[in-house]
């Protein structure tokens, strides 16, 4: 998974696990989002424990080529209803201003680049899905 034009130097999963952790507190205290993972993954601390595990695997596995990370993030969240395309945006807005905050200038430049790929990719593959589904 070679992106052009992202310089990977220098990520660890240190990094990530910096990142994702403030990142879901503020995505757990969104009036629009926090629902949505609640409704999903619900509130217990070690629930969440658990899927921040499972997303610094997805982290890993973008930013290090680490196969750790067994998913389909596009089937999980076609199947959350809840989900409409104007929260990637706020989910997005989140993570760029987390990503900012707590790693330096290039490395948060570097996730937050990828995080609008796979924003834009899950969003259109959200769309399809849900069209062919109500087509069928």
């Amino acid at each position: 998974m070679n992106e052009p034009g992202v310089d990977k130097t220098g990520i660890t999963r240190a990094d990530i696990r910096s990142l994702i952790e403030p990142f879901y507190r503020r995505v757990r205290a969104d009036t629009q989002l926090g629902p949505i993972f609640h409704g999903k993954i619900g509130v217990d601390d070690d629930v969440w424990a658990r899927h921040l595990d499972k997303i610094e695997d997805f982290w890993a596995n973008v930013m290090l080529h680490d196969r750790a990370y067994k998913g389909n993030p596009l089937t999980i969240h076609a199947g959350i209803p809840a989900i409409q395309p104007e929260h990637f945006e706020i989910w997005l807005n989140h993570f760029e201003q987390t990503a900012r905050a707590v790693l330096p200038a290039q490395k948060a430049e570097t996730f937050n680049t990828l995080a609008r790929r796979i924003g834009r990719s899950l969003s259109m593959g959200i769309e399809i899905v849900r069209k062919n589904n109500a087509n069928a």
